[in-house]
């Protein structure tokens, strides 16, 4: 049943989705007894209502629920690989990092170990203890220096570029 409202909206009696809400009607539809009360209007005036019918079969798009279902299902099964995917990869990512971290302090120690291990081979002391008592070498401020002269071996004619004027003496 349909009534006229006091703001002159049409509004249907009985259940509504909103209150409050327009009643939405097609261009194509046509009220029975829309023509009632005609006889208030004038001869050459008629109500309007549509001659020719066109129709527009717009059919909603829908999809059954089962397959609603199938796709969401799919979905949520992606989803999951992808993050327990992205999951493995930043444990593997963790993993490496730690043993790199591992790997550096463990160098660093060896590091350290080296150090200490070349600071007392380079201490004089020790190296002079060991040339003396191991290799039976003497001081060089102590040694007896013999003078060496080598013979002249240059092909006939050559001037030696200099003469040497002082011979060395020593280990080295």
């Amino acid at each position: 049943m349909m009534y006229k409202s006091r703001n002159g909206q049409y509004v249907t009696a009985g259940v509504q989705g909103t209150p409050s809400m327009r009643m939405n009607v097609r261009s194509n539809v046509r009220l029975p007894d829309s023509e009632a009360g005609a006889c208030l209007y004038d001869a050459a005036q008629k109500p309007f209502y549509a001659e020719t019918v066109t129709e527009r079969r717009r059919m909603p798009i829908t999809i059954s629920l089962n397959s609603a279902l199938i796709f969401l299902c799919l979905l949520f099964v992606i989803f999951g690989a992808m993050t327990l995917s992205r999951t493995v990869r930043k444990a593997a990512i963790a993993k490496d990092i730690t043993a790199m971290e591992e790997a550096i302090q463990k160098t660093q120690l060896s590091n350290a170990a080296l150090a200490l291990e070349v600071a007392e081979a380079r201490d004089m002391a020790r190296i002079g203890f060991a040339a003396t008592h191991k290799l039976f070498m003497e001081d060089a401020a102590d040694a007896e220096t013999k003078a060496v002269h080598a013979p002249d071996t240059r092909p006939f004619g050559e001037v030696p570029a200099a003469t040497v004027s002082t011979m060395k003496t020593g280990s080295r």
